[in-house]
């Protein structure tokens, strides 16, 4: 689950969700989501790739011929027209965020969500059973977990379903606890100031 600002986010979803309208009328959701997923990988592997595609220098013709090159035959019609879209309108870009976008729209059409779940050691299997079973009875959906282990939570964990995230780590509840006795402690000092002054 990559992070984009709220206008690239806006702007993915609007493209993303006429590319899997598209994709579905072609029937072809989830080899879609399949190539934006590998694109996106290539454009994090090779920092030419996006220089190419968002450089200024390059005008829309030749990058649009180049688009037709290196994708027209090989990946589906509905990819590169997407593709030829985002170029039109300079906004190749946002590749990723589209990519993530169609990602999720995809998993809801579905009638499944992803969670992203950070914990500080691994889950026991009946742990994700039991987290799956209540993300499901709250929610109707199934479940795809994301899990990554962060020892920096020193224990509980941190789980994110779509824009709602709940952090029931310790390392949180520690910062909490060390924010009340800090203001505790300030409070102190000024009480005891006050009797100092007096």
């Amino acid at each position: 689950m990559a992070s984009f600002d709220d206008k690239e986010a806006a702007l993915a979803s609007v493209y993303a969700t006429a590319l899997l309208t598209l994709a579905k009328e072609r029937k072809e959701e989830k080899e879609v989501g399949d190539e934006l997923h590998q694109l996106s990988r290539a454009l994090d592997a090779d920092p030419r790739l996006p220089a190419f595609l968002t450089s200024p220098t390059v005008d829309l013709k030749r990058r649009r011929d180049s688009l037709e090159k290196m994708f027209r035959g090989k990946a589906s019609e509905t990819l590169v027209d997407g593709l030829q879209i985002l170029n039109r309108n300079a906004r190749l870009g946002l590749i990723r965020a589209v990519s993530e976008s169609y990602r999720v729209l995809y998993q809801e059409s579905l009638q499944r969500l992803e969670a992203m779940v950070r914990t500080a050691a691994p889950l026991s299997p009946k742990h994700m059973t039991r987290l799956r079973d209540e993300i499901k009875r709250r929610t109707g959906k199934d479940v795809d977990f994301v899990v990554k282990v962060d020892e920096s939570l020193i224990g509980g964990m941190i789980l994110q379903v779509g824009d709602k995230k709940v952090d029931a780590s310790l390392s949180r509840k520690l910062r909490k606890l060390t924010d009340v006795l800090l203001q505790r402690a300030s409070r102190e000092v000024l009480r005891a100031g006050e009797y100092v002054t007096q």
